[in-house]
């Protein structure tokens, strides 16, 4: 019997679609608070309005990626880029 799956590397794609993009998610919503050019109302609402859509669309992104390793790497450049920007960002304004 040949048992076909639908993707490979199963528990790597479990972690990063519960684990990865809920931490990515959690980042960002920071993240944009710091350098949105928008009024102090819109740059709390639009991240948080954001959050559900941001998580579920790394969530499904993360199973349907044709390697399994495309969602890490992608998920750590937004990580990284978020938190660089928030750096520049909260330096800026102090400086």
């Amino acid at each position: 019997m040949n048992m076909k799956r639908t993707f490979s590397a199963t528990t790597r794609r479990h972690l990063m679609a519960c684990l990865l993009a809920l931490i990515t998610a959690v980042v960002m919503i920071p993240g944009m608070t710091t350098y949105l050019p928008f009024a102090m109302e819109e740059q709390i609402l639009i991240p948080i309005m954001l959050f559900p859509f941001i998580w579920a669309g790394l969530f499904i992104y993360a199973y349907m990626a044709e390697k399994a390793w495309q969602p890490f790497v992608v998920m750590l450049v937004i990580i990284l880029s978020h938190a660089g920007l928030s750096f520049m960002a909260l330096s800026g304004a102090q400086g």
